[in-house]
């Protein structure tokens, strides 16, 4: 197996849960030879070099893998106008991001709901990186590039966690169209006498 980050979306003929972890399960033995087990917290594990993730959403999977020392969180969405946005502001956007996610739809020319969900996206996928509870509102999206790297800030919970993991956070990324949204976070182990408190505040990338 080439030792480099693979991103795979995969079409899957049920819409159910288990038909779509089955066909992950089975792309994944196909590449790596290795049997999709489970941690204790849901993550799926396919032996100690390699860190891997799967998001499914209607007959969609999308499938990451990693070679250690990285960790990786990916989240497949589909795009919905009719998400209650009051609610979501409430609850997954921050006071931090408010203002860059009015920019982000407008210079995208997507509706507020679409916006909520691409932001949401990001979150699962770092959250899921982190193999932590989502908590959407402990982090902030500050900006999405042009080649679709995100910029993050971090509560003070998460920089201590991430210290505590000793994880120190690579790279984001989302890219979306009318239908559905993929996004993935990237994080690397590290010794702990290398982390430093300043690099986990206004990340640029």
């Amino acid at each position: 197996m080439n030792p480099k980050i693979i991103f795979q979306k995969i079409i899957c003929n049920s819409k159910d849960i288990q038909g779509q972890r089955a066909v992950a399960c089975g792309w994944l033995f196909n590449l790596t030879g290795k049997r999709v087990k489970h941690s204790k917290s849901g993550r799926p594990i396919i032996g100690r070099t390699m860190d891997v993730s799967i998001s499914h959403k209607n007959n969609l999977a999308y499938i990451g893998i990693a070679p250690r020392p990285y960790r990786i969180g990916v989240d497949v969405e589909h795009i919905k106008n009719d998400i209650n946005t009051e609610l979501f502001l409430k609850w997954v956007i921050t006071k931090k991001e408010t203002l860059f996610l009015r920019t982000f739809c407008k210079k995208g020319r997507l509706s507020l709901s679409s916006g909520i969900a691409v932001f949401w996206s990001v979150k699962e996928a770092f959250f899921k990186c982190l193999d932590y509870d989502l908590k959407p509102g402990k982090i902030s999206i500050l900006n999405i590039s042009k080649n679709n790297r995100i910029k993050i800030n971090y509560s003070d919970e998460i920089k201590r966690l991430m210290r505590k993991k000793k994880l120190k956070f690579c790279f984001a990324r989302t890219i979306f169209n009318k239908k559905h949204i993929y996004s993935e976070a990237i994080m690397r182990m590290v010794a702990l006498k290398k982390l430093s408190t300043d690099r986990y505040s206004k990340q640029k990338i």
